[in-house]
């Protein structure tokens, strides 16, 4: 998946109409606040990003102190959806079943000298007229991107499971990560990353780029 490549887009529409083709982009990038997005309509985030551990004094009273500004999260060019097709050439009726993208949100804290980000990602399987109830494993890339070079410092695939039952034509996916961390320089980190993620159908990347 190229880290160069990217198109502004928090919000990637999907519907049945999509396995005559993919659907476009839709909607705006996140914004510069360090906690949940609003509007969700498809996906209880919340549920998934309350913090249900203790925290100490110390670490209250910092929060309360100052106000992160979470990196940009953008939808990698060409990664909202991906097709898998019975034959070829493909055509609209040989597709067996395609993946997309629906939500994307980030919350961010710091952890004494570093940056916490944790990233939420939503979507569907639909069924084409060539496939069939399966269960399927979705590939995902969420990468954090360093804006001064636009070198990742961490990035990582996930697979993700999703099954369609039988006499079912779509489902849904989600993926909440486990806190991924670099190095916390201001509290506004969009000015020194950027969160990128996409379906990543393409080799292992390195896990991450180590600075001093």
């Amino acid at each position: 998946m190229r880290l160069s490549n990217v198109i502004r887009g928090a919000r990637i529409g999907f519907a049945a109409a999509a396995a005559l083709g993919l659907s476009g982009l839709a909607g705006g990038a996140a914004a510069d606040s360090g906690g949940l997005l609003n509007g969700f309509n498809n996906f209880n985030w919340k549920e998934f990003f309350t913090y249900h551990g203790s925290k100490d004094k110390q670490e209250q009273q910092q929060q309360k102190e100052h106000h992160l500004f979470c990196p940009e999260i953008l939808v990698l060019d060409g990664t909202a959806a991906s097709q898998v097709h019975a034959g070829t050439p493909p055509t609209n009726m040989n597709l067996r079943y395609q993946y997309a993208l629906g939500d994307v949100v980030r919350e961010c804290s710091q952890q004494g000298d570093q940056l916490a980000i944790k990233v939420g990602i939503s979507g569907n399987v639909l069924l084409g007229p060539a496939g069939s109830p399966a269960s399927f494993s979705v590939p995902l890339r969420v990468a954090i991107v360093d804006a001064k070079d636009n070198e990742p410092v961490v990035t990582k695939l996930y697979r993700v499971a999703a099954t369609i039952p039988a006499g079912q034509a779509q489902t849904e996916f989600s993926l909440v990560t486990e806190p991924l961390l670099v190095p916390f320089t201001k509290d506004h980190a969009d000015d020194d990353y950027t969160i990128k993620v996409g379906i990543d159908e393409g080799p292992e990347k390195p896990a991450a780029k180590h600075k001093e």
